[in-house]
């Protein structure tokens, strides 16, 4: 039967009605957010204990698991030191696979905080995401072709220097860091927004903040690996936690537990790939930065990405109205551990531990001496 209306016109239930509510209510909710979080990042205070002063290492770290060759949250088996430098530098006939990460994680280990999507991770075409969000993961680099880069490079250097001549724990760890920082530079050169700057603008913004996109890449993936025992490596390779608490100095152990602790509560916070990928470009377009010759277009870029993040959480998560603050208030914390985190390396590299022909030791340098 067809609804007919008192003014005898066709009609009946209004089918939007539900959709207008929906988007009033949305709009009510990005209105109070704003409100209560005015967009700065520097509100909170970053949970992390000071800078020890005890820089001392006591030696190498050698109880580091075998490369997987299954997923990465499969269980590894500990190998000895002979055989970790075996299956690190071994030549490429030995078949080593790296797999990706898997694209989709439950957050289950903070069931007290734990956040589920209310759509799948897949869903990448989904009328509902910012388009913004969806184009900032694009531009993200994938992971298992810099995994096999950074490996290739470093059998390569090992291959050069002889078997005889190995690496320590700690100068294998600055190395990948170092072809880490390398991916992130490609990373920025060729995101969008950042091709738009001039090239003295773009140097200033990756000086400022290049220690902090390299702490978040690394916490984030102890995000996906979940686990609290070790720690995997950006080759894909796990380091057992236990040989870093006893054979490392106060100071590094401090680092990687804040790291863990920091991990922890993205963790809990349910934090996605779509998250970190908003979260970098918020980092790399820090409008704080001084002598920016296009000030504005930074600020416009951050604002943007402010509140792109912020209509991806509300749609995304409605029932954690807060995750936007609680993920932007994380932004400190992960300043203050990459500060401290250069400290040490500055220490390490003044000790003569850490080689000065590396992208690492010129982007600190270029850091302190624009600050």
């Amino acid at each position: 039967m067809t609804a007919v209306r008192a003014d005898r016109m066709r009609g009946g239930r209004n089918k939007f009605g539900p959709m207008y509510k929906r988007d009033r209510a949305l709009k009510q909710q990005k209105k109070a957010l704003i409100r209560s979080t005015g967009f700065k990042l520097e509100s909170a205070q970053p949970q992390l204990s000071p800078v020890q002063s005890d820089y001392g290492f006591t030696g190498t770290l050698h109880s580091i698991p075998s490369l997987p060759k299954g997923p990465m949250n499969a269980t590894s088996t500990s190998v000895t030191p002979t055989d970790y430098e075996a299956s690190l530098y071994g030549p490429p006939s030995l078949g080593v696979s790296m797999q990706p990460l898997p694209p989709q994680y439950q957050y289950t280990a903070f069931p007290s905080r734990a956040i589920k999507s209310e759509f799948p991770d897949h869903y990448t075409s989904s009328p509902d995401l910012p388009p913004l969000v969806l184009e900032l993961l694009r531009c993200d680099p994938d992971e298992t072709q810099v995994q096999s880069k950074i490996l290739a490079f470093l059998q390569q250097e090992q291959s050069g220097r002889g078997r005889q001549e190995k690496l320590s724990t700690f100068s294998l760890m600055c190395r990948m860091a170092d072809q880490t920082l390398f991916s992130i530079v490609e990373w920025a050169r060729s995101c969008i927004f950042f091709k738009e700057l001039k090239v003295g603008d773009q140097m200033k913004l990756l000086h400022n903040c290049w220690s902090e996109l390299l702490v978040l890449d690394h916490v984030f993936r102890q995000v996906q690996h979940r686990k609290d025992s070790s720690l995997l490596l950006v080759t894909g390779q796990e380091m057992d936690l236990l040989s870093i608490g006893s054979q490392a100095g106060v100071t590094l152990s401090g680092l990687v537990q804040r790291g863990q602790e920091l991990a922890g509560r993205l963790l809990g916070l349910g934090v996605d790939r779509r998250e970190v990928a908003c979260l970098k470009f918020l980092i790399l377009f820090n409008p704080n930065v001084k002598l920016l010759e296009n000030q504005a277009f930074v600020e416009s870029v951050h604002e943007q990405v402010n509140g792109a993040l912020l209509e991806y959480t509300l749609c995304t998560y409605p029932q954690y109205l807060d995750k936007f603050g609680q993920l932007v208030r994380r932004l400190p914390e992960l300043r203050a551990l990459s500060t401290q985190a250069e400290d040490y390396l500055c220490y390490r590299h003044l000790s003569g531990e850490v080689p000065c022909n590396n992208l690492l030791i010129e982007m600190l340098h270029a850091k302190r001496a624009f600050v």
